[in-house]
């Protein structure tokens, strides 16, 4: 299924399509959006880390309304990525779309480093799902994240030695910081208890509740990385001043951080990260 702000662009363009607007400008915005959200450029764009994410990495088909952690690492620590950032995305449509071989194909035979910013988005899809299951149902998107994590990382690697040789490429997951669902929603409700009360998702806290998700995506990611050898999980919990909440200040909404917010996840992220990537601090 098309995420909703891809459909939201694609009825922009078939407006501009009938307006007196020349062509090029047209073919200028569909370049950017497909370049930034699916790695699919106008040639091939040399770099040595690519980067597949979710709305921590792009808040609005590329444009800076929020300097998200893609932003942040490209202006304050010097990445210049082959990427696929898309608001919404899944892991488990990333895998489906074959977006590791599409940045591999982008970036080329450079290729060194991948940067993962998916999975909170096959956790909290559904949210209905959970009521009065919630164990089994958060078990089961656990193992689906295993599966669909591995998936990306050994075909993506096994599809860069049989184009460029060379050695595989490492790749980094982050994990997510603490939400505050107890926030006023500005962008969709995903993580906010608005939405757990619209289901009938009835928690005694759902701070603890969140909390206790995202530590449980958290765990899972360092359990695959000890499984997978070219896989590196980068824990960025704590960033914003949780448990069990992130501090408000720094928080846009009940899932996603404000500027300041990404600034200090970016800063902690870049840092953790130079060792392999040799980029920025």
């Amino acid at each position: 299924m098309l995420n909703r702000k891809l459909i939201t662009c694609i009825g922009l363009l078939l407006v501009l399509s009938h307006c007196d607007t020349k062509k090029r400008y047209e073919d200028n915005i569909a370049n950017s959006m497909f370049c930034h959200s699916f790695a699919i450029c106008n040639g091939q764009t040399p770099a040595r880390v690519g980067i597949i994410g979710d709305s921590w990495t792009d808040y609005a088909l590329g444009l800076e309304i929020v300097e998200t952690l893609r932003t942040r690492l490209e202006n304050d620590h010097g990445y210049q990525f082959a990427g696929a950032t898309l608001g919404g995305r899944t892991l488990s449509a990333a895998v489906g779309q074959g977006l590791q071989f599409q940045v591999i194909d982008e970036a080329g035979a450079d290729i060194k480093t991948i940067i993962i910013s998916l999975g909170g988005n096959d956790l909290q899809a559904n949210i209905a799902e959970f009521v009065g299951n919630v164990d089994a149902v958060q078990a089961s998107r656990f193992a689906k994240i295993r599966t669909d994590l591995k998936h990306m990382v050994q075909t993506g690697n096994a599809y860069k030695l049989s184009k460029f040789g060379g050695q595989p490429i490492t790749w980094i997951i982050h994990g997510y910081d603490y939400p505050n669902p107890y926030m006023n929603v500005v962008r969709g409700n995903s993580g906010c208890k608005t939405l757990f009360d619209q289901v009938g998702l009835n928690v005694p806290d759902a701070a603890i509740f969140a909390r206790d998700q995202l530590d449980g995506l958290n765990n899972t990611f360092l359990s695959i990385a000890n499984e997978e050898p070219t896989l590196l999980y980068v824990d960025l919990r704590r960033t914003l001043f949780g448990p069990p909440s992130s501090q408000a200040e720094f928080m846009t909404d009940c899932i996603h951080p404000n500027n300041l917010g990404y600034k200090l996840l970016a800063d902690r992220f870049a840092l953790t990260i130079y060792p392999i990537t040799n980029i920025g601090r």
